[in-house]
Protein backbone atom coordinates (compact mmCIF):
# COMPACT_ATOMS: atom_id res chain seq x y z
CA UNK A 1 0.00 0.00 0.00
CA UNK A 2 3.10 2.60 -0.01
CA UNK A 3 2.56 5.57 1.90
CA UNK A 4 -1.01 4.44 2.92
CA UNK A 5 -0.94 2.67 6.03
CA UNK A 6 -3.22 2.96 9.68
CA UNK A 7 -2.40 6.57 11.43
CA UNK A 8 -3.72 8.80 13.71
CA UNK A 9 -4.96 12.30 12.64
CA UNK A 10 -6.33 15.46 13.89
CA UNK A 11 -9.48 16.99 12.24
CA UNK A 12 -11.64 19.49 14.34
CA UNK A 13 -9.62 18.89 17.51
CA UNK A 14 -10.47 15.68 16.99
CA UNK A 15 -7.59 12.66 17.23
CA UNK A 16 -8.95 9.58 15.63
CA UNK A 17 -7.20 6.12 13.77
CA UNK A 18 -7.08 6.22 9.87
CA UNK A 19 -6.17 4.59 6.87
CA UNK A 20 -4.71 6.97 4.57
CA UNK A 21 -1.66 8.79 3.51
CA UNK A 22 1.62 10.20 4.67
CA UNK A 23 0.67 13.44 5.90
CA UNK A 24 3.91 14.68 5.22
CA UNK A 25 4.19 13.66 1.64
CA UNK A 26 0.63 14.73 1.12
CA UNK A 27 1.10 18.11 2.62
CA UNK A 28 3.72 18.38 -0.06
CA UNK A 29 1.98 17.05 -2.66
CA UNK A 30 -2.04 17.50 -2.38
CA UNK A 31 -2.93 16.01 -5.74
CA UNK A 32 -1.06 13.14 -5.13
CA UNK A 33 -3.71 11.77 -3.24
CA UNK A 34 -5.57 9.65 -5.21
CA UNK A 35 -8.06 7.50 -3.06
CA UNK A 36 -9.32 5.08 -6.22
CA UNK A 37 -5.66 3.70 -6.73
CA UNK A 38 -4.86 3.60 -2.91
CA UNK A 39 -7.86 1.38 -1.58
CA UNK A 40 -8.37 0.16 1.08
CA UNK A 41 -8.84 4.14 2.19
CA UNK A 42 -10.76 5.32 4.80
CA UNK A 43 -9.80 8.81 5.67
CA UNK A 44 -9.80 11.46 2.73
CA UNK A 45 -8.48 15.10 4.14
CA UNK A 46 -9.24 16.61 1.03
CA UNK A 47 -12.85 15.96 2.45
CA UNK A 48 -12.08 18.37 5.64
CA UNK A 49 -13.76 21.25 3.99
CA UNK A 50 -16.80 19.28 3.20
CA UNK A 51 -16.51 17.47 6.48
CA UNK A 52 -15.95 21.07 8.40
CA UNK A 53 -19.53 22.59 6.33
CA UNK A 54 -21.38 19.60 7.41
CA UNK A 55 -20.99 20.48 11.01
CA UNK A 56 -22.07 24.42 10.56
CA UNK A 57 -24.79 22.78 8.38
CA UNK A 58 -26.27 20.36 11.14
CA UNK A 59 -25.62 23.14 13.59
CA UNK A 60 -27.37 25.06 11.55
CA UNK A 61 -30.21 22.78 11.22
CA UNK A 62 -30.20 22.03 15.00
CA UNK A 63 -30.47 25.52 15.63
CA UNK A 64 -33.33 26.53 13.49
CA UNK A 65 -35.14 23.48 14.84
CA UNK A 66 -34.70 23.38 18.04
CA UNK A 67 -34.36 19.75 18.76
CA UNK A 68 -32.46 16.83 19.56
CA UNK A 69 -31.36 15.27 16.47
CA UNK A 70 -30.70 11.60 15.49
CA UNK A 71 -28.33 11.49 12.59
CA UNK A 72 -26.69 8.24 9.76
CA UNK A 73 -24.10 8.22 8.21
CA UNK A 74 -24.30 4.92 6.21
CA UNK A 75 -21.06 5.41 4.59
CA UNK A 76 -19.28 6.57 7.83
CA UNK A 77 -15.43 5.32 6.58
CA UNK A 78 -13.38 5.86 9.98
CA UNK A 79 -15.98 7.66 11.54
CA UNK A 80 -14.78 10.67 11.95
CA UNK A 81 -17.95 12.64 10.45
CA UNK A 82 -19.64 11.67 13.33
CA UNK A 83 -17.59 11.86 16.35
CA UNK A 84 -16.77 15.30 14.97
CA UNK A 85 -20.76 15.79 15.30
CA UNK A 86 -21.20 14.50 18.39
CA UNK A 87 -18.78 16.29 19.81
CA UNK A 88 -18.79 19.87 18.11
CA UNK A 89 -22.60 19.96 17.89
CA UNK A 90 -24.87 20.64 20.69
CA UNK A 91 -28.44 19.13 21.01
CA UNK A 92 -27.65 15.50 19.55
CA UNK A 93 -29.09 12.97 21.24
CA UNK A 94 -27.25 9.93 18.48
CA UNK A 95 -25.31 9.08 15.70
CA UNK A 96 -25.63 5.82 13.83
CA UNK A 97 -22.25 5.63 11.57
CA UNK A 98 -22.08 1.64 9.12
CA UNK A 99 -19.51 1.28 6.50
CA UNK A 100 -20.12 -2.27 4.88
CA UNK A 101 -16.26 -2.79 4.48
CA UNK A 102 -15.26 -5.05 7.45
CA UNK A 103 -11.74 -2.73 8.03
CA UNK A 104 -13.54 0.44 8.13
CA UNK A 105 -16.08 -0.78 10.57
CA UNK A 106 -13.29 -1.96 13.12
CA UNK A 107 -11.31 1.35 12.19
CA UNK A 108 -14.51 3.20 13.58
CA UNK A 109 -15.61 0.86 16.45
CA UNK A 110 -11.52 2.41 17.82
CA UNK A 111 -12.44 5.50 17.39
CA UNK A 112 -15.87 5.72 19.05
CA UNK A 113 -14.21 3.62 22.25
CA UNK A 114 -11.26 6.12 21.97
CA UNK A 115 -13.66 9.02 22.99
CA UNK A 116 -15.63 6.69 25.06
CA UNK A 117 -18.77 7.77 22.91
CA UNK A 118 -20.26 4.36 22.69
CA UNK A 119 -23.46 5.68 24.73
CA UNK A 120 -23.88 8.32 21.64
CA UNK A 121 -22.42 6.79 18.91
CA UNK A 122 -23.72 3.07 16.99
CA UNK A 123 -21.47 1.22 14.61
CA UNK A 124 -22.71 -1.28 12.03
CA UNK A 125 -20.99 -3.35 9.51
CA UNK A 126 -23.97 -3.75 7.08
CA UNK A 127 -24.93 -2.85 3.53
CA UNK A 128 -26.00 0.62 3.58
CA UNK A 129 -28.94 0.41 1.81
CA UNK A 130 -30.02 -2.39 4.22
CA UNK A 131 -29.25 -0.42 7.35
CA UNK A 132 -31.28 2.32 5.92
CA UNK A 133 -34.54 0.11 5.12
CA UNK A 134 -34.33 -1.21 8.86
CA UNK A 135 -34.51 2.19 9.77
CA UNK A 136 -37.30 3.15 7.70
CA UNK A 137 -40.07 2.53 10.22
CA UNK A 138 -42.06 5.89 11.41
CA UNK A 139 -40.26 5.40 14.87
CA UNK A 140 -37.30 4.78 13.47
CA UNK A 141 -36.33 7.51 11.24
CA UNK A 142 -33.54 10.27 11.33
CA UNK A 143 -33.63 13.84 11.29
CA UNK A 144 -30.37 13.85 9.34
CA UNK A 145 -29.15 11.45 6.97
CA UNK A 146 -25.38 12.20 5.25
CA UNK A 147 -24.74 9.97 2.01
CA UNK A 148 -21.09 10.78 1.23
CA UNK A 149 -19.74 8.03 -1.44
CA UNK A 150 -16.87 7.50 -2.95
CA UNK A 151 -19.09 8.20 -6.78
CA UNK A 152 -22.66 9.01 -7.23
CA UNK A 153 -25.48 8.85 -4.42
CA UNK A 154 -27.96 7.62 -6.57
CA UNK A 155 -27.84 4.15 -5.70
CA UNK A 156 -28.77 5.47 -1.89
CA UNK A 157 -30.87 7.71 -2.67
CA UNK A 158 -34.45 5.64 -2.41
CA UNK A 159 -33.39 3.96 0.55
CA UNK A 160 -32.58 7.15 2.14
CA UNK A 161 -35.67 8.84 1.46
CA UNK A 162 -37.69 6.14 3.27
CA UNK A 163 -35.28 6.59 6.16
CA UNK A 164 -35.51 10.30 6.91
CA UNK A 165 -37.60 12.18 8.74
CA UNK A 166 -41.02 13.27 6.56
CA UNK A 167 -41.10 16.80 7.63
CA UNK A 168 -38.31 18.59 8.20
CA UNK A 169 -35.67 16.33 7.74
CA UNK A 170 -32.75 16.84 6.44
CA UNK A 171 -30.64 14.98 3.34
CA UNK A 172 -26.91 16.00 3.28
CA UNK A 173 -26.25 14.15 -0.27
CA UNK A 174 -22.15 14.55 -2.10
CA UNK A 175 -21.32 12.87 -5.49
CA UNK A 176 -17.65 12.97 -6.69
CA UNK A 177 -18.32 11.92 -10.00
CA UNK A 178 -18.34 15.09 -11.95
CA UNK A 179 -17.32 13.82 -15.32
CA UNK A 180 -20.43 12.21 -15.96
CA UNK A 181 -22.45 15.39 -14.15
CA UNK A 182 -20.32 18.05 -16.31
CA UNK A 183 -21.10 16.30 -19.19
CA UNK A 184 -17.83 14.31 -20.08
CA UNK A 185 -20.13 11.00 -19.86
CA UNK A 186 -23.30 12.26 -21.08
CA UNK A 187 -24.98 8.32 -21.02
CA UNK A 188 -23.25 7.83 -17.29
CA UNK A 189 -25.17 10.93 -16.39
CA UNK A 190 -28.14 10.12 -17.56
CA UNK A 191 -27.94 6.75 -16.32
CA UNK A 192 -27.61 8.06 -13.03
CA UNK A 193 -29.15 10.97 -12.50
CA UNK A 194 -31.98 11.04 -14.91
CA UNK A 195 -31.31 13.90 -16.95
CA UNK A 196 -28.99 15.48 -19.87
CA UNK A 197 -25.72 17.51 -18.61
CA UNK A 198 -23.91 20.00 -21.11
CA UNK A 199 -20.25 20.94 -20.44
CA UNK A 200 -20.45 24.81 -20.67
CA UNK A 201 -18.92 27.11 -18.56
CA UNK A 202 -21.48 26.85 -15.73
CA UNK A 203 -21.23 23.10 -15.67
CA UNK A 204 -20.55 22.77 -12.28
CA UNK A 205 -23.72 24.48 -11.44
CA UNK A 206 -25.80 22.09 -13.85
CA UNK A 207 -23.81 19.37 -11.66
CA UNK A 208 -25.64 20.12 -8.79
CA UNK A 209 -29.13 21.13 -10.24
CA UNK A 210 -29.11 17.76 -11.79
CA UNK A 211 -28.09 15.93 -8.51
CA UNK A 212 -31.00 17.87 -6.82
CA UNK A 213 -33.60 17.36 -9.15
CA UNK A 214 -32.31 13.15 -9.62
CA UNK A 215 -33.08 13.65 -5.57
CA UNK A 216 -36.74 15.80 -6.05
CA UNK A 217 -38.01 12.96 -8.42
CA UNK A 218 -36.60 10.28 -6.14
CA UNK A 219 -38.36 11.69 -3.30
CA UNK A 220 -41.63 12.35 -4.77
CA UNK A 221 -42.31 9.04 -5.49
CA UNK A 222 -42.84 8.87 -1.69
CA UNK A 223 -44.64 12.33 -1.23
CA UNK A 224 -41.70 13.64 0.20
CA UNK A 225 -40.70 17.24 -0.59
CA UNK A 226 -37.13 18.58 -1.29
CA UNK A 227 -36.24 22.41 -0.69
CA UNK A 228 -32.33 23.17 -1.34
CA UNK A 229 -30.75 24.85 2.06
CA UNK A 230 -27.15 24.78 0.89
CA UNK A 231 -25.43 23.76 -2.02
CA UNK A 232 -21.89 24.17 -3.16
CA UNK A 233 -19.20 22.55 -5.84
CA UNK A 234 -15.76 22.32 -4.22
CA UNK A 235 -12.66 21.14 -5.35
CA UNK A 236 -13.59 17.14 -7.06
CA UNK A 237 -17.58 16.73 -5.72
CA UNK A 238 -20.35 18.03 -5.59
CA UNK A 239 -22.73 18.30 -2.33
CA UNK A 240 -26.13 19.54 -1.24
CA UNK A 241 -28.25 19.89 1.95
CA UNK A 242 -32.23 19.13 1.08
CA UNK A 243 -34.89 20.00 3.53
CA UNK A 244 -38.04 17.74 3.70
CA UNK A 245 -41.55 18.38 3.65
CA UNK A 246 -44.20 16.21 3.69
CA UNK A 247 -47.82 15.65 1.73
CA UNK A 248 -48.81 15.47 -2.08
CA UNK A 249 -49.12 18.84 -2.12
CA UNK A 250 -46.08 20.16 -1.16
CA UNK A 251 -44.46 17.48 -3.30
CA UNK A 252 -46.21 18.45 -6.23
CA UNK A 253 -44.75 22.13 -5.30
CA UNK A 254 -41.86 20.70 -5.75
CA UNK A 255 -41.87 18.52 -8.79
CA UNK A 256 -42.90 22.10 -10.54
CA UNK A 257 -39.17 23.56 -10.02
CA UNK A 258 -37.47 20.47 -12.00
CA UNK A 259 -37.07 21.76 -15.78
CA UNK A 260 -34.48 22.22 -18.32
CA UNK A 261 -32.08 25.01 -19.18
CA UNK A 262 -32.20 26.00 -22.81
CA UNK A 263 -28.40 26.93 -24.05
CA UNK A 264 -26.95 28.55 -27.01
CA UNK A 265 -23.25 27.30 -27.60
CA UNK A 266 -22.86 30.58 -30.20
CA UNK A 267 -23.82 33.55 -28.07
CA UNK A 268 -23.70 31.44 -24.60
CA UNK A 269 -27.89 32.84 -23.70
CA UNK A 270 -29.45 30.70 -21.73
CA UNK A 271 -32.96 30.10 -20.35
CA UNK A 272 -34.61 27.93 -17.02
CA UNK A 273 -37.74 26.36 -18.41
CA UNK A 274 -39.42 25.07 -15.22
CA UNK A 275 -41.83 22.15 -15.86
CA UNK A 276 -41.25 18.23 -16.97
CA UNK A 277 -43.51 18.89 -19.76
CA UNK A 278 -41.71 22.31 -20.53
CA UNK A 279 -42.36 23.90 -24.66
CA UNK A 280 -38.95 23.31 -25.80
CA UNK A 281 -37.91 25.41 -28.83
CA UNK A 282 -34.87 24.91 -31.27
CA UNK A 283 -33.78 28.52 -31.47
CA UNK A 284 -31.74 31.13 -29.63
CA UNK A 285 -33.87 34.11 -28.92
CA UNK A 286 -30.81 36.12 -28.56
CA UNK A 287 -28.64 35.10 -32.11
CA UNK A 288 -30.95 32.66 -33.73
CA UNK A 289 -28.89 29.60 -33.28
CA UNK A 290 -29.03 26.35 -32.71
CA UNK A 291 -29.66 25.02 -28.95
CA UNK A 292 -28.91 22.38 -26.60
CA UNK A 293 -30.89 21.52 -24.00
CA UNK A 294 -29.67 20.04 -20.14
CA UNK A 295 -32.60 18.11 -17.72
CA UNK A 296 -34.00 17.50 -16.42
CA UNK A 297 -32.80 19.40 -13.71
CA UNK A 298 -33.66 21.41 -11.03
CA UNK A 299 -34.57 25.11 -11.72
CA UNK A 300 -35.66 26.59 -8.37
CA UNK A 301 -33.06 28.13 -6.19
CA UNK A 302 -30.51 26.12 -4.69
CA UNK A 303 -29.73 28.34 -1.49
CA UNK A 304 -32.04 29.73 1.06
CA UNK A 305 -30.66 32.64 2.52
CA UNK A 306 -31.85 32.14 5.84
CA UNK A 307 -30.04 28.40 6.14
CA UNK A 308 -26.53 29.95 4.92
CA UNK A 309 -26.21 32.61 7.02
CA UNK A 310 -27.14 30.96 9.75
CA UNK A 311 -24.25 28.04 8.82
CA UNK A 312 -21.28 31.05 7.73
CA UNK A 313 -22.17 32.40 11.75
CA UNK A 314 -21.33 29.26 12.95
CA UNK A 315 -18.08 28.75 10.45
CA UNK A 316 -16.91 32.23 11.90
CA UNK A 317 -16.86 31.42 15.73
CA UNK A 318 -13.74 28.64 14.83
CA UNK A 319 -13.78 28.22 10.89
CA UNK A 320 -10.98 28.25 8.80
CA UNK A 321 -10.64 31.24 6.14
CA UNK A 322 -11.37 29.05 3.43
CA UNK A 323 -14.45 28.01 4.70
CA UNK A 324 -15.72 31.65 5.40
CA UNK A 325 -14.95 33.08 2.44
CA UNK A 326 -16.60 30.16 0.50
CA UNK A 327 -19.92 30.60 2.91
CA UNK A 328 -19.65 34.25 2.23
CA UNK A 329 -19.38 33.72 -1.21
CA UNK A 330 -22.53 31.51 -1.66
CA UNK A 331 -24.57 33.82 0.48
CA UNK A 332 -23.88 36.82 -1.74
CA UNK A 333 -25.22 34.84 -4.47
CA UNK A 334 -28.42 33.43 -2.84
CA UNK A 335 -30.73 35.43 -4.58
CA UNK A 336 -28.82 36.36 -7.89
CA UNK A 337 -30.37 34.45 -11.03
CA UNK A 338 -29.39 31.05 -12.06
CA UNK A 339 -26.06 30.37 -14.38
CA UNK A 340 -23.12 32.23 -14.08
CA UNK A 341 -20.99 34.06 -17.06
CA UNK A 342 -17.04 33.57 -17.04
CA UNK A 343 -15.79 36.36 -18.70
CA UNK A 344 -12.47 34.37 -19.65
CA UNK A 345 -14.52 31.67 -21.05
CA UNK A 346 -16.29 34.66 -22.75
CA UNK A 347 -13.31 36.89 -23.86
CA UNK A 348 -11.77 34.41 -25.45
CA UNK A 349 -14.69 32.90 -27.35
CA UNK A 350 -14.62 36.59 -28.52
CA UNK A 351 -11.08 36.98 -29.00
CA UNK A 352 -11.61 40.23 -26.61
CA UNK A 353 -8.85 41.05 -23.76
CA UNK A 354 -10.85 39.97 -20.26
CA UNK A 355 -11.50 42.87 -18.02
CA UNK A 356 -10.89 43.00 -14.24
CA UNK A 357 -14.08 41.22 -12.86
CA UNK A 358 -14.69 43.98 -10.41
CA UNK A 359 -15.20 46.71 -12.96
CA UNK A 360 -17.32 44.15 -15.29
CA UNK A 361 -19.30 44.25 -11.58
CA UNK A 362 -19.08 47.71 -10.84
CA UNK A 363 -20.59 49.15 -14.86
CA UNK A 364 -23.17 46.04 -14.71
CA UNK A 365 -24.51 47.73 -11.54
CA UNK A 366 -24.23 50.88 -12.76
CA UNK A 367 -27.02 50.34 -15.53
CA UNK A 368 -29.01 49.12 -12.78
CA UNK A 369 -28.57 45.59 -13.61
CA UNK A 370 -28.36 42.67 -10.61
CA UNK A 371 -24.88 40.67 -10.30
CA UNK A 372 -22.98 39.04 -7.92
CA UNK A 373 -19.78 37.38 -7.62
CA UNK A 374 -20.27 32.87 -7.65
CA UNK A 375 -18.26 30.43 -5.28
CA UNK A 376 -18.52 28.12 -8.32
CA UNK A 377 -15.59 29.81 -10.45
CA UNK A 378 -13.59 33.01 -9.21
CA UNK A 379 -13.60 34.79 -12.34
CA UNK A 380 -17.25 34.17 -12.67
CA UNK A 381 -20.42 36.69 -12.22
CA UNK A 382 -24.20 35.65 -12.22
CA UNK A 383 -26.27 38.56 -13.27
CA UNK A 384 -29.75 39.49 -15.06
CA UNK A 385 -28.12 41.23 -17.72
CA UNK A 386 -28.45 40.01 -21.27
CA UNK A 387 -25.88 38.45 -22.68
CA UNK A 388 -25.24 41.56 -25.55
CA UNK A 389 -24.94 43.62 -22.60
CA UNK A 390 -22.04 41.77 -20.98
CA UNK A 391 -20.28 41.83 -23.93
CA UNK A 392 -21.22 45.22 -24.44
CA UNK A 393 -19.44 46.31 -21.40
CA UNK A 394 -16.52 44.10 -21.56
CA UNK A 395 -15.88 45.84 -25.26
CA UNK A 396 -16.13 49.11 -23.64
CA UNK A 397 -13.41 48.24 -21.82
CA UNK A 398 -10.76 48.08 -24.64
Amino acid sequence: MGSYKIRIYNEGGVDFYGYGPDAEVYAEIPKAYTPSKAAPVFYNPVMKLNRDIAIYAVKAYQQITKRGLRICEPLAGCGVRGIRLVTEVDGIDSVTINDVNPTAYEIAKKNVELHNLQDKIQVFNEDANLLLTKNASSGKRFDVIDVDPFGSPAPFLDSAMRAVRKDNGMLCLTATDMAPLCGVHVNACIRKYGGVPLRTMYCHEIAVRLLISCSVLTAAKREIALTPLLSHSTDHYTRTYLRTGSGAKNTDESVKQVGYIIHCPHCEHRQLKPGIAAPLTGGCPSCGGDTKIAGPLWCGKIQSREFVAQTLENAKVNGVNRTIKLLSTILEEADAPATYYNLHRLCDQHNLPCPALDWVILMLREKGYLVARTHFNDNSIRTNAPISEILSIIKQAQ
